[in-house]
């Protein structure tokens, strides 16, 4: 398979893998190279994109109500948001607009940003997880 064709979601998970690697090359050299292939996936991405992986990969490895969860969701905004500049008070996001309770189940839904697909709203409810493509790519939305 060519290196074009793993999505930044397999490159994390292929380079967490290697990492736990017992072989040390296998570590190091898989690293590196794997690390490259997803420095490069990244630059493609857009602003609201980073801040959808940044919410999804990292905030899991975060506790609840720590300074550094607050500081990451600060972050995650300030990319979702719709205009350049710095952030302001008033400034909103596509986090902040309301959503469709789900089809499904009648749930709350949240806005997810693609990153390897298009946007969707994703049901809350554990059982339920129904995603509603939006048909909208973020690429397309920030140009």
């Amino acid at each position: 398979m060519p290196d074009d064709d793993f999505g930044v979601h397999a490159l994390i998970e292929a380079q967490r893998r290697v990492a736990n690697s017992k072989k040390l090359s296998d570590r190091f050299l898989g690293a590196v190279r794997l690390a490259g292939l997803l420095r490069k996936r990244l630059a493609m991405l857009t602003d609201r994109q980073i801040g959808q992986l940044v919410s999804d990969v990292v905030a899991d490895e975060l506790r609840v109500l720590s300074p550094e969860m607050e500081i990451l969701e600060h972050a995650v905004r300030r990319l979702f948001r719709s205009g350049g500049g710095s952030w302001r008070d008033q400034d909103t996001s596509v986090m902040d607009d309301a959503t469709p309770p789900c089809l499904l189940c009648g749930s709350e839904t949240i806005y997810h940003v693609g990153i390897d697909e298009p946007d969707f709203l994703l049901c809350v409810r554990a059982r339920c997880e129904h995603k509603e493509p939006l048909g909208i790519c973020a690429d397309d939305e920030d140009n």
